[in-house]
C-alpha cells in the first residue's frame, strides 16, 4: 500500500514508518524542515515538506495515499489550546476529504486518559464514561471531530496511546520525570504512590497503527495499552535506582514546585485502560520489554549516563 503520514519526523511516528517500510508498504512522511527530510529518506520514504497547517498539500497526500496515519499533533502546552483544537480539526477534514467513500483507511491519534478512571481502580474500556478531571481533557473533541467523519464515508479510526509510550530511549513523559529527578537531585512520588498507569512500547504501539489501517471498521476506537499495572511509586524508585538519587514521597502541593502544576496534573491521573478489544479484534499482541526494566537496563540506558554526567557537573 502507499501510506501517508503525518509526524513521521516525530518519535512514534519514525517507528510507524520504520514498521510500515519493513512490511513492504511505500510510505510517504509529513516533513516540516529539512532536517526531517533527511531522517525519512534514510529510513527509506518520501518526504513531504509541510505543517499541519498547509491543508492542501494534506488533501493532495490523502488523495493519492491508500491508507492516511496521523500521528501529528501539537504539544506546546505555552499555546492556546483552542488554536492546537482548532488545527487538527482542520487538518483531519483536509485529510479525510479525498477519502469519503473509498474504503480506504485514516486512523487519528488520541489518548486513554479522555476517560475517567475506574472508581474501584479496575481497567477502564473504549466506552467508559468520559474524564471531567484529566488536565488535556478537551483532546476527546478532536478524536469526536475525526469520528464524524465516518458518517460521510470515510474508514476513520482512532488508537487512544496511553500516558507513557517507551522505548528506544525515547517518549516524553518518561524522559521528563527522569530529568526532573536528575535535576532536584531526588526522585519523588506523591502521598502513597498507590496510583497506576497504562504504557505500551513505542514498538508495539506501531504494530496498531497497521493493524488498524488493514482491518479497522469505521468509527472503532482501540486503546493501545501494553501494560495498566506499573505504580507511580514503582516508577519514581525505578527512576531513582538507575539515577542512582534518593526516593521520596512528597505532597501534591511540594510536587507541583518540583514539576509544576501541568507535569503533577498529568502524572497524577490514574489510567489502567484495557486492550482487550485490540487483541481480540486486530489481533495486536504487545510484546516489547516492559516499561521499567527498559528504564531499569535497557533503552535508556545512554539517557541515564546522561544526566549523571550533568548532575556531576552541576555539583
Amino acid at each position: 500500500m502507499q501510506v501517508f503520514v503525518t509526524g513521521a519526523t516525530g518519535y512514534i511516528g519514525r517507528v510507524v514508518t520504520e514498521r510500515a517500510l519493513a512490511e513492504g508498504h511505500i510510505v510517504r512522511g509529513l516533513s516540516r524542515s529539512e532536517e526531517g527530510d533527511v531522517k525519512l529518506k534514510a529510513l527509506g520514504a518520501t518526504a513531504v515538506r509541510g505543517e499541519l497547517t498547509n491543508l492542501e498539500v494534506l488533501r493532495q497526500e490523502s488523495a493519492r495515499a491508500e491508507g492516511v496515519l496521523h500521528l501529528a499533533y501539537i504539544h506546546d502546552w505555552s499555546m492556546d489550546y483552542e488554536e492546537v483544537l482548532r488545527i487538527d480539526a482542520a487538518a483531519v477534514n483536509a485529510l479525510g476529504q479525498p477519502l469519503r467513500g473509498t474504503g480506504k483507511a485514516l486512523v487519528i491519534t488520541s489518548g486513554t486518559a479522555v476517560v475517567e478512571p475506574d472508581p474501584a481502580g479496575g481497567e477502564t474500556t473504549e466506552d467508559s464514561p468520559l474524564s471531567e478531571t484529566f488536565v488535556l481533557k478537551h483532546r476527546i473533541r478532536s478524536e469526536r471531530n475525526a469520528l464524524r467523519l465516518s458518517e460521510d464515508g470515510v474508514r476513520v479510526t482512532a488508537i487512544r496511546l496511553p500516558p507513557y509510550v517507551y522505548g528506544r530511549g525515547g517518549s516524553y513523559f518518561a524522559p521528563m520525570l527522569m530529568q526532573a529527578a536528575a535535576k532536584a537531585g531526588e526522585s519523588i512520588y506523591v502521598d502513597d504512590g498507590h496510583l497506576c498507569t497504562s504504557d505500551v512500547h513505542v514498538d508495539d504501539a506501531a504494530a496498531l497503527y497497521l493493524l488498524a489501517m488493514k482491518s479497522a471498521k469505521a468509527g472503532d476506537v482501540f486503546n493501545g495499552t501494553g501494560s495498566t499495572k506499573v505504580t507511580l511509586r514503582a516508577l519514581a524508585e525505578t527512576i531513582g535506582a538507575a539515577l542512582h538519587v534518593p526516593v521520596r514521597s512528597v505532597s501534591r502541593e511540594e510536587a507541583e514546585v518540583i514539576w509544576g502544576p501541568f507535569l503533577t496534573a498529568f502524572v497524577q491521573f490514574e489510567n489502567r485502560a484495557s486492550n482487550h478489544k485490540a487483541v481480540q479484534q486486530l489481533g495486536w499482541q504487545p510484546t516489547g520489554v516492559d516499561m521499567l526494566t527498559d528504564i531499569r537496563s535497557g533503552s535508556y540506558r545512554e539517557l541515564v549516563e546522561q544526566l549523571q554526567q550533568s548532575t556531576v557537573a552541576r555539583q
